[in-house]
């Protein structure tokens, strides 16, 4: 009895051995296949990494190749001529030879003429004048001695004369008619039409003449000469025979 028991614990022990051998290999092949997946693992993990492309070196600018210069620069297209499109030079005139241009006119500068009163040919006929006006005449006939004065351009015969004699305190009387462009001179240092005779008045001259219409619509000019002058027949006596006395009637 002893015996048997002896020979089934040996049993159990051999069996107990053996599992132990057996579980001991089968972690030795758990664990060389382990190693092996991870082993094969690397090679995928490597694969999955793209190459890196080597770097090409950059050229120095010496070594840089002509070529790849004249790429760089940009194109220059010139545009193709035709007969249509081509045009001649301008050609431009020498300076000398450009026209001259006159200077723009000064309007607002005053200009200068010259203006007389005188009732010198009532002393050849005092036997004709009014006389309680004989004393009004001077001796030497000047009203007014010729005298330069200012004016303003588009200024006329009649706007000279009555700026002058309010200048120097003259006595004048005068009828104007703008809408007719016309003024008749009445009387000047209180010497009126008539006072010496049917045929007497006052008239004015211009550079020598005897313009054949009103004062107001002679444009003075730089430099006129203007004389107002007392005639006693219709102007013959002054030398302006036939003109209206300086109006128009």
């Amino acid at each position: 009895m002893k015996k048997f028991g002896r020979r089934a614990l040996a049993l159990v022990l051999a069996v107990l051995l053996l599992g132990l051998c057996a579980c001991s290999a089968k972690t030795e092949m758990v664990q060389e296949e382990t190693a092996a997946s991870e082993i094969a693992a690397e090679p995928a993990q490597d694969a999955v990494k793209p190459e890196e492309a080597p770097v090409a070196e950059k050229p120095s600018k010496e070594e840089e190749p002509d070529a790849a210069i004249e790429e760089k620069k940009p194109e220059t297209v010139e545009p193709e001529e035709n007969e249509e499109t081509a045009q001649e030079p301008e050609v431009r005139a020498p300076i000398d030879e450009l026209p001259e241009q006159e200077a723009p006119a000064v309007t607002d500068a005053p200009l200068t003429c010259t203006i007389s009163i005188s009732c010198a040919t009532i002393l050849d006929h005092l036997d004709k004048l009014d006389p309680e006006k004989v004393e009004l005449v001077p001796e030497d006939g000047w009203i007014l001695a010729p005298v330069t004065v200012e004016f303003m351009a588009g200024q006329n015969v009649f706007d000279v004369l009555l700026a002058t004699v309010k200048a120097n305190a003259i006595h004048m009387e005068y009828q104007n008619t703008p809408m007719y462009e016309t003024a008749y001179i009445e009387g000047i240092g209180n010497l009126y039409e008539f006072d010496c005779g049917a045929l007497s008045g006052w008239m004015y001259r211009v550079n020598g003449w005897f313009p054949n219409y009103g004062c107001s619509r002679y444009a003075v000019q730089a430099g006129d000469v203007i004389e107002w002058m007392y005639t006693c027949d219709l102007g013959s006596d002054v030398g302006g025979g036939g003109v209206s006395q300086g109006y128009e009637e």
